[in-house]
């Protein structure tokens, strides 16, 4: 009978153990996971920072049509240097997007932005080959 009280606890010990490995793991993955949604959170802040500064990019280009239509002359580089700061801010969008993807191990649907799987070859959401 003492041997079979024995084998008992050593099989619960080594159920325990493999049960404290488990949960280890679990919250090490967890903790993982949350530290990872809360860097997305950030990527999100940052795109809609860089999404306010290229509407106000957007409404000086249009002011500047605008004073164009009605004669005023465009101050010298103006448009130019307007547009090369949207494509800087449109990139800086594109790479932060990119990211996030990263992060979520997924990518975006080319044609409803959905986030797909990353091994997914058509997107979930509207069908569109990815």
């Amino acid at each position: 009978m003492d041997e079979r009280v024995k084998e008992l606890l050593e099989r619960v010990k080594a159920t325990a153990v493999d049960l404290g490995e488990a949960a280890g793991t679990t919250a090490r993955s967890a903790g993982k996971y949350a530290g990872q949604m809360v860097d997305v959170a950030k990527l999100n802040v940052k795109i809609f920072d860089l999404k306010n500064d290229v509407n106000d990019l957007l409404r000086e280009v249009g002011q500047m049509v605008y004073d164009t239509h009605h004669g005023k002359e465009p101050s010298e580089g103006g448009m130019d240097e307007l547009l090369q700061q949207l494509d800087e801010k449109n990139a800086a969008i594109d790479e932060v997007k990119e990211r996030i993807a990263v992060l979520r191990n997924a990518k975006e649907c080319p044609s409803c932005g959905n986030m797909c799987g990353r091994d997914d070859r058509f997107c979930k959401e509207c069908g569109a080959q990815l």
